[in-house]
């Protein structure tokens, strides 16, 4: 039998459908599914993606952001949207999301809400236009500082005016949003390349 900690489908939304129909039946009884949404198009378009997987995948956790690019299958592109979902075996995803332009509280308050004893990532997005990433990170750290922090910040292609961020149903124009993986089994590590 084949073990796995985690499994990822990626799919494309551009001019109003699916590059690839999402087969909503794959996902029907897993339990710990985490979607992530990074949408090059308007927010008016990451509205209604979140809003159909909510509806399609109920139990599933859905964060992400408005972007300036997006990868998939190692290409960068602009002005689609981008959805990856992954199912997690023996973990479980904890959500938060900090409305607000206070980004040390924010981070503080995301990372009280959300880290376990055996929280082995956080995955984080901030709005693009009033958070100071460093701040937040540092309100994060401030409540536990081992814990390691992946993420970004929201983009609109290159505007800055307005970035949104997802939890669910929710978009949010100012704040954070972060999960935690938890889980007793899986091995996080980072590493970090300067030459490419």
């Amino acid at each position: 039998m084949l073990q796995y900690f985690m499994k990822t489908y990626n799919y494309t939304y551009q001019n109003n459908s699916f590059k690839k129909p999402i087969d909503f039946s794959l996902f029907k009884n897993e339990e710990n599914i985490l979607i992530q949404v990074f949408c090059g198009q308007d927010s008016n378009t990451l509205q209604y993606i979140n809003n159909l997987l909510s509806d399609e995948i109920p139990q599933a956790i859905i964060i992400g952001t408005t972007t300036d690019g997006e990868i998939k299958d190692k290409k960068v592109s602009t002005f689609k949207s981008v959805i990856s979902i992954s199912i997690f075996e023996n973990s479980f995803i904890k959500v938060s999301m900090k409305q607000g332009d206070n980004s040390f509280n924010s981070g503080y308050e995301i990372a009280k809400e959300i880290i376990t004893p055996n929280t082995k990532l956080i995955i984080t997005f901030t709005d693009g236009t009033s958070t100071n990433g460093e701040e937040y990170l540092k309100g994060i750290t401030a409540f536990n500082d081992s814990v390691m922090v992946c993420g970004g910040m929201a983009g609109d292609n290159g505007l800055f005016k307005q970035t949104s961020l997802p939890s669910g149903k929710k978009l949010i124009s100012y704040g954070a949003v972060a999960v935690s993986l938890n889980s007793d089994t899986p091995q996080v590590t980072n590493d970090h390349k300067y030459d490419w």
